[in-house]
């Protein structure tokens, strides 16, 4: 039986709780019940030396058991591993044997779950959402419907999961399968947890590329982190790359991963468990908050982050490290509304100084949201400084369950070959011809990254360099681009022009000015002095901003800068067609005051010559204007949309015309044919 047939059948027994249960909530049955049939398969060939070894424990352990359980099964969890024993049941029980007495089902299935080890009891606990809750979630519900007789006695007589009939692998197989199955039943929660497979093993064949030889040298040792590891699918196609690729049979790859979600790392380490592999290595938590590594690396990384999910729940922990030049979010921090970038700056704090190469999937927002001095663009430009980006791929809409949004592959290495090192490559890959349509939709998936995508995203990356490709209609279409780090970049620089002011009907204005204008009493005394002035020798106006104050210290009357400053903002208007304004007025070597109104931006690529751009794009059409180079910033963005548009003319008038014609022409006949009987 193929693994695939296998875990249909499996999955088959759901029609037993099908009317008891939602489409959604069968896996709380399924997933759990496959786990313990494997289980009591695999422990059967040594339950006798499980019962024996406790048979034979000194008695003053058998006495801590009543005193002290905690200590007398981390006692005995020590003893059994002595003997390559990883997990046991000492209930006594087993599925099969629990059949015999269906009247004690219910009691006997309670002391059987809580028999297991703890490594294994930490697994069921979250299957049940948590231990506070016990592990009576697990077969209650089955019990007080009369189904847990049926369910149990379906998966012994239907799933046998013997070793030797099915080795670790196969049934590694087989629970992914069925995890599979389950996710694309509902569609609701598939895109959370569930990356489609043809991308991860897209993603981890890009990961992987260039290892070749690496992965092939007797004695090396590697490890895979996830740290978004949902049911552990990224990290299964890892390993098994790894394994396939490597030529060698000694090759040790240890797994490690983080996940929030409890009944998913439930999933993901019972996925582990039944391989036959290290489960210990597979934490529960907030990878953003609670680092269950702290200050460990990794060979390889690779993860799917929720998309779009928020971060203000760690808010308080994440701009506090932040703030730590060593931290790991030291290089900036993204809107609190999508916390993706979070996860990749985790992950790089973990890249070992002897070579790491990343693997993420991200969507739009992270290449190009945020403007220049913003924390999305220095992080950008933090994996430029550091030479980290490798390669970025776009991806074809619609090819996850959860979302039909624009999703991008991202390669990061800290050990760049000598010919990669400040490039980066951009591949195109949201072409039509690299995706397949399903044959039936499942959540937003409608479509597969198919045979011609993968090889063509694949060669591309390997190639890095630039690549056209002919897609049937002869026209060429570039597909990958090869850049420099620094096409990246761009000063984005302060434009500003001179204030320009009028001053008329003056004698109304300043009598405003002191009627509703907050000022000292000194300033007040001295806009009285003005007023009286104006009064008495009223001057010919209007007077642009250096007459006006000139008129005021010819008669002897001269404002301090606080009230000269409420003077403009109060009784000047602004006008384009008078003269600047001086900071002082009376020092004619003063610089012009901008006009915040006219104040401008323009980013500059940073290759460019940014005075000789200035002359030709802003002096041209504002002959007055200037840079404050005080407030420059270095931005950084990745606007891929833009280096791969293709100008297409629209098609003209006539053109349009001549096809309505032809249409109508077509349409006519079909209706003659219809009236002669023809059709």
């Amino acid at each position: 039986m193929t693994p695939q047939e296998l875990a249909q059948m499996i999955w088959s027994i759901k029609e037993i709780i099908r009317d008891d249960y939602n489409d959604k909530n069968v896996d709380e049955v399924i997933l759990p019940f496959t786990l313990l049939r494997r289980l009591d398969c695999v422990m059967e060939s040594y339950a006798d030396k499980v019962k024996k070894t406790i048979e034979q424990l000194p008695e003053q352990m058998k006495e801590m058991k009543e005193t002290d359980e905690d200590k007398y099964n981390s006692f005995l969890a020590r003893i059994l591993k002595t003997k390559n024993i990883s997990f046991y049941n000492i209930s006594g029980f087993s599925l099969a044997h629990m059949l015999t007495n269906p009247k004690s089902l219910g009691d006997n299935f309670k002391t059987y779950l809580e028999g297991f080890s703890e490594n294994v009891k930490e697994i069921l606990y979250n299957f049940t959402g948590g231990k506070e809750k016990g592990l009576g979630p697990i077969y209650e519900t089955l019990l007080r419907k009369n189904l847990l007789f049926n369910v149990t006695q379906e998966f012994v007589t239907k799933a046998d999961l013997h070793p030797e009939k099915v080795d670790n692998h196969t049934m590694g197989t087989v629970f992914e399968i069925i995890i599979r199955m389950s996710k694309e039943s509902t569609n609701e929660t598939a895109g959370q947890y569930y990356t489609p497979r043809e991308i991860v093993n897209l993603l981890v064949s890009l990961v992987f590329t260039g290892q070749e030889e690496l992965m092939k040298t007797p004695g090396q040792h590697f490890s895979i982190y996830d740290p978004c590891c949902g049911t552990g699918g990224m990290l299964t196609v890892a390993k098994e790359y790894m394994q396939s690729h490597s030529g060698r049979n000694d090759v040790k790859v240890f797994q490690y991963g983080q996940e929030i979600n409890e009944q998913t790392y439930a999933i993901c380490k019972s996925d582990i468990l039944m391989k036959g592999d290290e489960a210990d290595n597979i934490k529960l938590g907030n990878t953003i908050s609670d680092d269950k590594f702290p200050g460990k690396t990794f060979s390889y990384m690779i993860t799917n982050p929720p998309f779009g999910v928020d971060w203000k729940k760690d808010k308080g922990y994440v701009e506090n490290e932040a703030q730590n030049p060593r931290g790991r979010f030291s290089a900036g921090l993204p809107d609190s509304s999508d916390g993706s970038l979070l996860f990749l700056m985790h992950m790089i704090s973990k890249m070992d100084e002897g070579g790491s190469r990343i693997g993420i999937i991200l969507n739009g927002s992270p290449l190009f949201n945020g403007d220049a001095g913003s924390g999305w663009s220095n992080i950008r430009k933090m994996l430029l400084d550091k030479d980290l980006l490798d390669t970025i791929v776009s991806l074809p809409k619609n090819l996850f369950y959860g979302t039909d949004i624009s999703t991008y592959m991202w390669i990061l290495d800290n050990k760049k070959p000598k010919d990669r090192e400040g490039k980066v490559l951009l591949i195109n890959g949201a072409q039509s011809q690299y995706a397949s349509l399903l044959s039936r939709s499942l959540g937003k998936k409608r479509y597969e990254v198919n045979a011609t995508g993968m090889k063509e995203l694949q060669r591309f990356y390997r190639e890095y360099k630039d690549a056209y490709h002919d897609f049937g209609d002869g026209e060429f279409i570039q597909v990958a681009k090869l850049m420099d780090k620094e096409d990246f970049l761009y000063t984005k620089i302060t434009v500003d022009r001179p204030l320009r002011l009028k001053y008329e009907n003056l004698e109304n204005k300043l009598q405003d000015f002191l009627e509703n204008t907050k000022m000292s009493a000194t300033e007040k005394d001295k806009a009285k002095q003005i007023l009286q002035l104006v009064k008495k020798e009223s001057p010919k106006t209007p007077l642009n901003d250096e007459e006006f104050f000139n008129y005021l210290a010819k008669n002897k009357v001269k404002p301090t800068a606080g009230l000269i400053k409420k003077l403009r903002s109060s009784i000047g208007e602004v006008d384009e067609t008078f003269a600047e304004v001086l900071e002082s007025p009376f020092d004619q070597t003063s610089p012009f005051i901008p006009d915040t109104d006219l104040r401008d931006t323009e980013s500059i690529p940073y290759k460019q010559d940014i005075e000789t751009y200035f002359k030709e794009e802003v002096l041209k059409f504002a002959p007055d204007a200037w840079m404050d180079r005080s407030k420059d910033k270095i931005g950084c963005e990745f606007p891929f949309t833009k280096l791969f548009y293709v100008y297409k003319p629209l098609r003209t008038t006539q053109e349009i015309w001549e096809e309505i014609m032809t249409l109508e022409k077509d349409l006519d006949k079909s209706l003659m044919d219809i009236m002669e009987g023809e059709v």
